[in-house]
């Protein structure tokens, strides 16, 4: 994961965003930043959350026959992380929030 974003960043984009469960785990998120070798890039975490009832229909609506598991839904956010809920929001909304937030850390 450290690769591909240093890869990313070190190119001509002037955004990257990596989307992952697992980098609300603090001691995996710190390994992957430690490891990156691109230099003068911001990190801003949001983490994405949502009620188990809306899980659920996400989760039938897309035809998925495994267990749903809620795992991932009732750990803590990393710290300092924006939380945005996703509850009866259309992905419109969920980008509009995070445009918002992007540009206030970017604008000051």
């Amino acid at each position: 994961m450290s690769f591909s974003l240093s890869t990313y960043l070190n190119s001509s984009f002037d955004y990257v965003f990596f989307s992952s469960v697992v980098v609300v785990d603090k001691t995996i998120r710190e390994a992957i930043l430690k490891d990156i070798t691109a230099k003068d890039y911001s990190v801003i975490g949001i983490t994405l959350t949502c009620s188990e009832e809306t899980l659920r229909e996400r989760h039938k609506k897309r035809g998925d026959a495994n267990e749903c598991s809620f795992f991932w839904l009732h750990l803590k956010p990393y710290e300092g992380d924006y939380v945005i809920n996703t509850d009866n929001k259309s992905v419109q909304q969920i980008v509009d929030e995070i445009k918002v937030i992007v540009d206030s850390e970017i604008n000051g």
